[in-house]
């Protein structure tokens, strides 16, 4: 099985993008944020985007840099 930041990193070498929900629907990674820091700290770039969904919550997309 792979680990949590193999996942992520397939995720976003696929060119996609990822929010905390998604992460936890489809992963199971309950903490999106530590696993990001830990793919920057093995010198992967990580974009942050603040958005608003239509219940007016607030969340971060997280996608690689260019």
């Amino acid at each position: 099985m792979a680990s949590q930041i193999e996942l992520l990193k397939n995720h976003f070498n696929a060119g996609k993008s990822i929010s905390n929900y998604e992460a936890r629907d489809m992963y199971r990674i309950n903490s999106l944020s530590r696993r990001i820091n830990d793919l920057e700290e093995r010198g992967m770039s990580i974009n942050r985007q603040r958005k608003i969904d239509q219940t007016g919550r607030q969340y971060v997309r997280y996608s690689v840099a260019n």
